[in-house]
């Protein structure tokens, strides 16, 4: 498979563009009073995401892109650490791996239901 012709990686680009941008804003509590751990929970929907265009890109659910996923995942917490108000957490790296896996998952399942049905 040709990783860089092709536009399979666009979305997951994109994404990954888009979770960039929103981790370079200083915090900012999105609700009022939100509950212990929705950061994770938030952490987990945004990279779910990234997961699935992960998925599409790979084309065939390659390993190797839930590694990049994680790494680029590692790269977004250490780039926190220099944003006013944000700092790197592990906790909140592993709610973004376990995103990235899941909708890596969830990609896959829908891909295969599609094949059947």
């Amino acid at each position: 498979m040709d990783l860089i012709g092709g536009r399979r990686w666009l979305p997951a680009a994109a994404w990954a563009v888009a979770v960039l941008a929103v981790s370079s804003f200083p915090r900012m509590d999105l609700v009022p009073g939100m509950f212990p751990g929705c950061d994770k929970v938030l952490h987990f929907i945004e990279y779910s995401i990234l997961g699935i265009g992960l998925r599409y890109w790979s084309g065939g659910g390659k390993p190797l892109f839930i590694a990049g996923g994680a790494g680029f995942a590692a790269l977004d917490e250490f780039h926190q650490r220099y944003v006013p108000g944000r700092h790197a957490s592990p906790l909140d790296w592993m709610a973004d791996v376990s995103g990235i896996v899941v909708g890596f998952l969830i990609y896959g399942l829908i891909a295969k239901k599609g094949k059947d049905g």
